[in-house]
């Protein structure tokens, strides 16, 4: 991300002028991501144009929370786990700029939030990055990266903690 930087969002940030293309993701970044992370509900980063003058634009972003679900028979989960749930770490949200998607941003958001899930949980617990996709076409994204199906009635996919990085 030589080219980029991660920044934790701001006021530094135009979340008023992000486009994706998803109108609840553009909503999301505008209205509620930084209610979230003040309120300690999730975080969420913005990947910019290093050196990029304030208000910075945003050329994608996610967001990651803690979360628990009983997992003891998700792919990957290890057999000894507690039938109780159990710590986790959810992508609620991931986005790229319509003029930068097709470039490779995905790809990096996804490997920045695999490296940040991981650390949390090395440091507090917890047996890995669940994602919720919205469709089958981003299924088939994760799939790419590991992500596998924890069942066949729900699009929730999971990547255990050893996988992550």
């Amino acid at each position: 991300m030589s080219e980029f930087d991660l920044e934790l969002l701001s006021d530094d940030h135009d979340r008023k002028g992000f486009r994706c293309g998803k109108v609840c993701l553009e909503r999301y970044l505008c209205e509620t991501a930084k209610g979230h992370l003040h309120k300690g509900v999730s975080i969420t980063r913005v990947l910019v144009e290093r050196n990029a003058r304030k208000p910075k634009p945003v050329l994608g972003y996610f967001t990651l929370t803690s979360r628990v679900a009983s997992a003891a028979n998700w792919p990957g989960v290890t057999k000894s786990l507690p039938a109780m749930p159990v710590s986790m770490v959810l992508l609620g949200r991931m986005a790229v700029a319509e003029y930068w998607q097709g470039r490779g941003i995905a790809r990096l958001l996804l490997a920045a939030a695999r490296q940040i899930a991981a650390g949390s949980m090395r440091g507090a617990g917890g047996i890995g990055m669940a994602v919720d996709p919205a469709d089958e076409e981003l299924v088939a994204f994760y799939a790419k990266y590991g992500f596998r199906r924890v069942d066949n009635e729900s699009l929730r996919m999971f990547l255990p903690l050893d996988s992550l990085c």
